[in-house]
Order: structure tokens, then sequence, then C-alpha cells
């Protein structure tokens, strides 16, 4: 054989070899993407089902009070299971949840605790699958369950929308929703969130108090597993009572000794009060930071697509309220 051939052949190997080498580089980059560190603190903000961000007017004003905060904002998105109609599936979100990829991490909330007694385990499972599988590469953080001890989450389904396939749905149900959702998220690699609602101060059944709740339903592989263990807290629903945030957060910081802490939502619920009180609220729920070794922030307040869009920047509006507020986050 020539020496011209040999090289020949040592040059289509060396190039078979090279793109061995970027198909390689290429699936990690597809295996990871989507699943960006999020710089710390996290700045969080939600976009609840009262607007739908699949709305062609209302998207863009969205965009736009996003992109314009001076820190890059976590967007918990809350996918809205359907109408009296139909179920949305998770492909008439791509578009949207992609534009809002662009300018902010992303926190996918599949199903949030209103919707949870609606469907059967086997459903919601496949909700997630559905979920995981078209939007897996631009959501960074997977909430496996949304104040997964609430009360509210089982029951009756004569309220849910779409119609249901079962009459009522039972706590256990609720804790097999979670745990399998959490499952199958770490199976497929990705972040998780699990959120608590601190409703300890308040009148509530026993078995849902939080601490108790979580000590009884959360499997010791989940303790220690969760990416990320965060906390719900509605003080107006709550008689005003304003928490010892460094109590609540180191006990869940030995519950839950590897996952990352933060807030993940509060708002004012069911009525507006005045924006005087929104302020208030928004300044101080931001500013939490006790003295954990994994705080992360958060924040979330529920209500920013209703207060915060449009993009507003004068002084006394309640977006530049939140901006101001989350650029101070420590």
């Amino acid at each position: 054989m020539t020496s011209a051939r040999k090289f020949g052949r040592r040059r289509i190997a060396l190039q078979r070899r090279m793109a061995a080498v970027a198909a390689f580089i290429f699936a990690l980059c597809v295996c990871f993407q989507g699943q960006t560190s999020i710089p710390e603190p996290i700045h969080g903000v939600t976009v609840d089902n009262k607007y739908d961000i699949r709305d062609s007017a209302f998207l863009p004003k969205l965009i736009e009070s996003l992109r314009r905060l001076s820190v890059r904002p976590t967007v918990r998105i809350v996918y809205t299971p359907g109408d009296k109609e139909c179920y949305f599936s998770a492909t008439s979100y791509l578009d949207a949840t992609r534009q809002i990829r662009g300018v902010g991490y992303v926190f996918g909330q599949p199903v949030d605790s209103f919707y949870m007694k609606c469907f059967t385990p086997a459903e919601h499972l496949a909700r997630f699958k559905d979920y995981v599988t078209t939007l897996g590469s631009i959501v960074d953080i997977w909430e496996v369950g949304n104040e997964i001890n609430g009360e509210w989450l089982f029951g009756e389904t004569k309220d849910c929308s779409p119609k249901t396939s079962v009459n009522s749905t039972s706590q256990g149900d609720v804790v097999t929703k979670m745990i399998e959702a959490y499952d199958y998220l770490k199976s497929q690699g990705k972040v998780t969130a699990l959120t608590l609602y601190y409703n300890t101060p308040c009148r509530l059944p026993a078995a849902n108090e939080m601490f108790a709740w979580a000590n009884a339903n959360v499997p010791a592989r989940m303790k220690n597993g969760l990416d990320y263990l965060l906390l719900s807290y509605y003080e107006v629903d709550c008689n005003g009572h304003k928490p010892d945030w460094q109590r609540v957060f180191s006990q869940l910081a030995t519950l839950f000794p590897n996952a990352k802490l933060g807030i993940s939502e509060f708002g004012w619920s069911e009525t507006k009060p005045s924006d005087a009180i929104v302020e208030d609220l928004v300044q101080r729920h931001y500013a939490i930071h006790p003295d954990v070794s994994k705080w992360v922030g958060g924040g979330f307040y529920w209500e920013f697509a209703i207060d915060m869009v449009p993009y507003d920047p004068s002084s006394d509006s309640l977006w530049n309220t939140i901006n101001t507020a989350m650029a101070k986050q420590k």
C-alpha cells in the first residue's frame, strides 16, 4: 500500500473520530439544554392562569415586562389543564415557553395545587410525561408538587374543568402523584422542586400542618434528593401572621438536608388589596433571607401578570416596586 493511500485512510479515520466526538458533544448539549444552573439568588415571578400566555395580545406585553427587569428573572409558568371543552396539550405552550425562556429562566408547573384533585395518579403522571417530553429542553426547574400539603388537593371533582374521569380523589392519591412525578423527573435527569404550604400558625386539619405532613408523607429519597424545597405563604389568608423565617427554614434545612431553600409563592390570593399593601408584601417577601447555608431567595409573586404587566417604569408603579425589590435580593 502506498504512503499516499495510508495517509488517506488515516485522514478518513481521524475525520470519523472527530465526527463521533462532535456528535457526543452535541448529544450532551441536547441532554443538558434547559438544565441551566440558575444563578443565586433566584429572582422569581409567577405567571398564573388568569391571563393566557398563549394569547398573541398578552404575550408580547408579558415579555416586555420581564425583559425590562434589571435582573434576569426565573419565571414560574402555571400550565393550565384546559377549559370546559378540552385539555391543553404541552405543544400549545411551546412557543410561549420558548419566548419566556429567551428573557429568563423557566420554573415549570404542570399541575397547580388547585387542579391536583382533578387528576387520577395515572393521568397526573401522563401529564408530566407530556410536558417534560415536549418542554424538557427549555424548562430549568420542574415543580413536582405545589402546596402539596394543602387540604384542598383532594376531594370531590365536580368543579374541575375539563370534566374529570372520577368523582373524587384521595389524600393517598396526592402522595402517589407527588412521588411518581419526582421519580419520573429524576429518571429523566431533571431538576426538581417541591413546594410546601406554610400553614402552621393558621387553623387547619392537624394532618395537613406543614411539618407533620412532610414528615409523614415525603419519602426519605425525596427528603434527601430534592434539588429545591420551597415554601408558599399567603399572609393575608393567615390573619396577617408574620412568621419567624429563621426558625421555619432552620427546621426545613434539617428535614431536607440537601435541598436549596427559598420562597416559591406569595401574593394576595382572592381579593386584591390596596397598592400600598401589595407594595409592603412585595418588599418584605423578596427581602426574606434567613441564615441557612442553602438559601436561594425566590419570591415568585403570584400576581405578577396581573399587577406588573404591562411594563410601567414610573416611580409609583407596582412594576417598579417588584423590580427594585428583586434587585435588592441577597
